[in-house]
């Protein structure tokens, strides 16, 4: 059996410490199970070390390379087996505004968007019809995000979006909601209820700054919708394995879409390993059944092999 190796760091300055205390709780996790090799990347490059023929992935790289598909296609390249979604799946995901279209041609909610190209304040107010929100359309983990009350808001921090790419949208009101998802299937729904209302990158990842209810104490016809909807905008980007999507509920009961996370974090403050226990799949077992799907992708890729062999 092929040893796992996990990937953790990378050059995302933003993501990095994430990734990094992901990668050694899922280390610590596995090798108990199997044998694990946990990799500290400083560069956005694969270990010269890893070699496909010993062993299968299990990528914990947040941010930039790590969730944008130039990891996943890497790996491709090299005839890794991997957990997680593919490069294409991975690229699609990573980008905000072209999973909102996708789920616009799903006929799911999801709030008007655009792109942010230098308008000034009085146009992305008359755009968004009041507050709205200014936030990376290419990164995850809350980096960046910010909401935007009033002109000096956003004249404060107008030179933070001179560069890079950005998305603007609506401030939606409601409550938070988040649907985890492993093999297709969704897990119990969460909701996200931050201590002093804005669930950013701070309330993320600091124990004790955000409350998580689980399961979400909505109406049931609403956690079956949720779920329905996560599995269906999961399989149409071409998602596999496991994920997180993203969703504010308004008062009227219908869900907003807001996004989805291919490489959720995997530390105690963790949404997708807190959906998992609700149903009684312990961290180590969620580790594990992860790290099955690169076992099962490359047992498959085997047999292929075989098959082409034996016909040539």
């Amino acid at each position: 059996m092929k040893k796992v190796a996990i990937l953790s760091g990378g050059g995302s300055t933003s993501e990095r410490e994430v990734s990094l205390r992901s990668g050694q709780t899922v280390f610590e996790a596995l090798r108990v199970q199997m044998e694990c090799e946990l990799f500290e990347l400083e560069e956005d490059c694969l270990p010269r070390d890893l070699d496909s023929e010993k062993s299968v992935v299990f990528p914990l790289i947040h941010g930039e390379f790590g969730e944008d598909g130039q990891l996943q296609r890497l790996l491709e390249w090299a005839g890794f087996s991997f957990a997680g979604s593919d490069s294409r799946a991975s690229r699609i995901c990573m980008n905000k505004s072209e999973t909102k279209v996708i789920a616009q041609r799903l006929g799911i909610l999801t709030a008007k968007f655009c792109t942010y190209s230098g308008q000034d304040f009085e146009e992305l107010w008359a755009f968004a019809g009041g507050p709205f929100v200014v936030k990376p359309n290419d990164r995850g983990s809350s980096v960046g995000v910010t909401r935007v009350y009033e002109a000096e808001d956003f004249l404060r921090r107008e030179g933070d979006w001179a560069q890079g790419n950005w998305i603007v949208e609506p401030y939606l009101t409601g409550r938070e909601i988040t649907v985890g998802i492993l093999d297709g299937h969704a897990l119990p729904v969460i909701e996200i209820c931050p201590r002093d209302g804005f669930y950013d990158y701070a309330h993320k990842y600091t124990m004790g700054a955000t409350e998580y209810l689980v399961p979400a104490p909505i109406t049931e016809f609403e956690i079956r919708n949720v779920q329905a909807i996560s599995e269906q905008i999961f399989q149409t980007c071409g998602c596999r394995d496991f994920g997180r999507l993203d969703f504010i509920l308004n008062n009227q009961g219908k869900f907003n879409f807001l996004e989805i996370n291919t490489s959720p974090g995997m530390i105690a403050t963790s949404l997708l390993p807190k959906a998992a226990a609700a149903m009684g799949i312990d961290f180590s077992t969620l580790c594990r059944r992860i790290v099955d799907f690169a076992f099962e992708r490359d047992r498959i890729g085997k047999l292929e092999s075989a098959v082409v062999s034996v016909i040539q």
